[in-house]
């Protein structure tokens, strides 16, 4: 059977526009991402002063903000403060919610991606991303990626960007979080003698 070249170029077409499809819905590149990412981090050094809205939750380890943060693609986005001698400030936001669990995996892999090849521009330095992707498995609830800014940047040795995919019954949630960790899983505590 011999094809003719206005079917070839219908198949073609089809093959383009199946394909454009899915690009729309998770861009190759994301500067949206990249620009409220750096807006974020900006705004950590500050205890996110410019980007905190109202009170959302008061409670008795924490208080929760809504984010002043137009960021479009999220579900949504807030700023939590952990009452401490110096507060300590996380921002956090919801990405995807999906029963899927192929289109959560497929989020969760492009957040992963994206973040990888971004580079943060923080005030006069520029920063790139560095994590080890941890892949998704359904028989897991949670799996995590947590990067890095490389190089360190001095005034905040301990922030970490993480990307994580959640099974909370009966959903999967993406999220994308800025938070300092006060030490790393294999670091000792502080040891407090008698």
């Amino acid at each position: 059977m011999k094809m003719t070249a206005p079917k070839l170029t219908a198949v073609a077409l089809l093959f383009l526009g199946l394909n454009s499809k899915a690009q729309l819905k998770f861009p190759v590149t994301n500067n949206d991402l990249r620009t409220n990412l750096s807006k974020v981090i900006t705004g950590y050094v500050d205890g996110f002063s410019a980007l905190k809205g109202d009170t959302i939750a008061l409670n008795p380890q924490s208080i929760e903000f809504s984010s002043r943060l137009n960021f479009q693609g999220c579900e949504h986005n807030s700023i939590t403060q952990y009452r401490a001698k110096n507060p300590i400030y996380s921002w956090q936001a919801l990405l995807l919610t999906s029963e899927d669990f192929e289109e959560a995996a497929k989020k969760y892999k492009w957040l992963n991606n994206q973040l990888k090849v971004m580079t943060v521009k923080v005030q006069d330095y520029s920063f790139t991303l560095y994590g080890d992707y941890e892949a998704p498995d359904e028989s897991k609830r949670f799996c995590s990626t947590i990067f890095k800014l490389m190089p360190n940047a001095a005034n905040m040795p301990k922030l970490k960007v993480e990307a994580s995919m959640q099974f909370e019954f009966p959903e999967w949630k993406i999220s994308l979080m800025v938070y300092e960790r006060e030490r790393e899983d294999n670091e000792q505590g502080d040891i407090i003698g008698d």
